[in-house]
């Protein structure tokens, strides 16, 4: 599956993402879409138009479930331990989920 980095909730996403920790944008070691990695380990990928694919660990995820759990563009399925899928609606919500993405890259660094 090709998927088109050119979303702009992916583009939101990744500018937020950039200041947090060296994180580079390159391809998804999974299929031919756009991601991000942490010292070599994807931490996120764009999986189809607003919808991010964010590695958080368990660890990140105790740290952000009371405040996560119950947002709408948070979906978490235990099934997938340490990753969330972001559902965006717009750009503008990358804005209140920054304290999330913020505890997956620290969760990422150890």
């Amino acid at each position: 599956m090709t998927v088109r980095a050119d979303d702009p909730c992916w583009e939101a996403f990744v500018a937020a993402m950039l200041p947090l920790g060296p994180v580079q944008e390159r391809r998804s070691r999974f299929a031919n879409k756009p991601a991000l990695f942490l010292d070599g380990r994807e931490i996120a990928h764009l999986e189809a138009p607003g919808i991010v694919d964010l590695r958080i660990t368990s660890a990140g995820w105790l740290q952000a479930r009371d405040n996560y759990g119950e947002d709408p563009a948070v979906c978490r399925d235990s099934s997938r331990r340490d990753w969330l899928e972001l559902l965006l609606q717009s750009a503008a919500e990358i804005d209140r989920l920054a304290p999330l993405l913020t505890i997956a890259v620290a969760a990422n660094l150890r």
